[in-house]
């Protein structure tokens, strides 16, 4: 289950990407959410957009190959279409689509395929446990990066159960039939107990785990593992600081 969960939330390649320290990342991925929703361009959110499909090629990943990104693209395209349809403003272009309806389009379209692939770009190339480990080097406490692991871990795990109580009770014969809503009741209904009594399973054993190793006993931990930051490290922080400020300059010098 620990291999699942590895593949789910981040799997420690060799590429330039996956080297990087997951701390600085996450950063990267902060500050370019904010950069995307923040700005009025309709340029930018694709930029970054085309940025983030760069770095999942430098990391060996197909961006074609991320889950769920069909539908993500199909969401897009349908948001910017409504868009386009919807805006009557600026000069015609083609039928009812106006340049004022096509910047408003993109910039939408753009910002939902921006936050997405850099988010699959941080979440294929970071591994959790080094998230963790970096977050609590740097002075988060260990009991919430504790916290962080265990969701990280336990999110894959409790979704492989809920697969496999799903095709047991198929199995067994438990009835699933009926229009969307009513099936989505049944699913909900029938699959809950099953995995809240997993789920409170788990809660105690790892508790008594926690116990019998002393977990909480000192205020600071020790690392069997140090998350190392290299040279280019440095330079990304270098990167980061220079393009907040020069942000912050251009907000300031076109107010």
């Amino acid at each position: 289950m620990n291999d699942q969960a590895d593949k789910m939330h981040g799997d420690p390649g060799q590429s330039v990407i996956h080297r990087i320290h997951p701390v600085i990342k996450l950063a990267w991925l902060l500050w370019l959410a904010v950069v995307v929703f923040v700005n009025d361009s309709a340029a930018l959110p694709m930029v970054v957009a085309c940025a983030a499909i760069g770095v999942l090629w430098i990391a060996g990943i197909a961006p074609w190959r991320l889950p769920g990104i069909r539908l993500y693209v199909t969401i897009g395209v349908m948001i910017a279409v409504v868009h386009v349809l919807a805006s009557d403003e600026g000069e015609k272009i083609i039928g009812p689509v106006t340049t004022v309806g096509l910047s408003n389009a993109m910039r939408v379209a753009g910002r939902l395929l921006a936050v997405i692939l850099l988010s699959a770009a941080f979440v294929m190339t970071t591994e959790p446990v080094s998230l963790a480990f970096g977050l609590m080097q740097l002075g988060l406490p260990y009991r919430w990066g504790f916290t962080l692991v265990t969701a990280l871990r336990l999110a894959p795990v409790f979704r492989l159960e809920a697969h496999h109580v799903h095709r047991a009770q198929l199995v067994r014969g438990v009835a699933y039939d009926g229009a969307l809503p009513r099936r989505w009741w049944l699913m909900l209904r029938r699959l809950c107990f099953p995995l809240i009594v997993s789920a409170l399973r788990t809660a105690h054993s790892l508790s008594l785990s926690m116990e019998g190793r002393g977990f909480g006993l000192h205020k600071r931990r020790t690392f069997v593992r140090q998350v190392p930051t290299s040279y280019y490290d440095g330079m990304l922080i270098v990167l980061l600081v220079a393009s907040v400020l020069g942000g912050a300059a251009w907000e300031v010098w076109h107010r």
